[in-house]
């Protein structure tokens, strides 16, 4: 992308942290500035939970229901590639379950610049290590 500029770049990496905070916090509405409203999120390798949710409707209300989050989601090694179009994001996080086990996953997004900054349009959500019991 020719015009990516370091703000760009700055932007991009407190949007990850922002999907932290919103989950964590379990405001659903702050999902809307995280990501467009006809987004596309999959869930890949949970078990009974693979599955795609289209639009931020079906992603909040997913949200809501489900009674299996993490208490804390630490969004760390965000790298994005702005090489091509469109922008891409790549970040881990490590999740903190209830009883103090851990489990790690992979968000692999596509970025898109709004007219209301910079949103995911498409992530991939693929579980990297199943919590301890």
């Amino acid at each position: 992308m020719d015009d990516f500029t370091p703000a760009d770049r700055i932007e991009l990496h407190e949007l990850a942290a922002r999907y932290g905070n919103a989950i964590d916090s379990r405001n659903w509405d702050r999902l809307r500035v995280v990501f467009t409203q006809d987004c596309r999120y999959e869930l890949v390798s949970f078990g009974r939970l693979n599955t795609v949710l289209r639009g931020i409707g079906a992603l909040r209300t997913y949200m809501a229901r489900s009674a299996e989050h993490p208490i804390a989601h630490h969004v760390t090694n965000v790298e994005v590639d702005a090489s091509g179009d469109p922008v891409r994001m790549f970040s881990l996080v490590i999740a903190t379950l209830p009883g103090g086990s851990a489990s790690s996953a992979q968000y692999q997004d596509v970025v898109v610049r709004t007219p209301d900054g910079w949103r995911i349009s498409e992530r991939v959500v693929t579980l990297r290590r199943e919590p301890r019991r």
